[in-house]
């Protein structure tokens, strides 16, 4: 067998940070921001903390680095979800049903604890916030794909579907327990939704 190639410096580097990345979301989804400490991601990694703190001197990088791959994760959810839509689909339920899949995934779960850290911690908000920003402009983006303004529809509906079901979503956080119905609130809501769409859409 010819010999394998020997891996680059670079792509040492990136496969590292990818590890550490991933241990770090993988420690925030099953023990929360609390359990999620340095020498915890490193030995879920495989690597030595002096190698993580090579690559994240301190918690917060590490943090706002993990705000950043949840980002990449939360995209390729939703681009996925976009992708197995039904073209003959109804538009205001395929509305509901892609950003409640992309709300269901372990990404929230990592994002409302990042949401939550960042509220004390302003190095974390300002990375968090600028991904964040970055992740809701892709889902105008798609909405528009559904609902386009051309059409007279607004964007504004984006934001209404996504407050409600991003509150949908927080309901269930806690293990075995929820305060929403929330098959019913969801089937009630693509009830609604067409009507309050078309109360505000414009002549064009």
């Amino acid at each position: 067998m010819p010999p394998r190639a020997r891996r680059t410096q670079a792509q040492r580097t990136a496969e590292t940070r990818r590890a550490l990345l991933d241990a770090t979301y993988d420690s925030l989804v099953e023990g929360g921001y609390r359990a999620t400490t340095t020498t915890e991601v490193a030995h879920r990694a495989g690597v030595s903390l002096g190698a993580l703190l090579h690559h994240f001197p301190t918690k917060a990088d590490l943090l706002s680095a993990a705000a950043q791959h949840v980002f990449e994760r939360r995209q390729e959810e939703f681009l996925q979800a976009m992708n197995d839509l039904d073209p003959g689909a109804d538009r205001f339920e395929a509305s509901v049903d892609l950003l409640w899949r992309a709300l269901s995934g372990p990404a929230f779960t990592v994002s409302v604890e990042l949401v939550v850290a960042a509220r004390t911690d302003p190095d974390l908000a300002a990375s968090f916030v600028e991904v964040d920003r970055r992740f809701m402009r892709s889902c105008q983006e798609m909405y528009a794909a559904l609902f386009p303004p051309e059409e007279g529809y607004p964007q504004v509906g984006m934001h209404v579907v996504w407050a409600l079901l991003d509150g949908l979503a927080l309901s269930r956080t806690i293990d075995g327990y929820q305060w929403h119905p929330v098959e019913e609130v969801l089937d009630t809501f693509k009830a609604v939704l067409p009507l309050i769409v078309e109360s505000t859409r414009r002549d064009v």
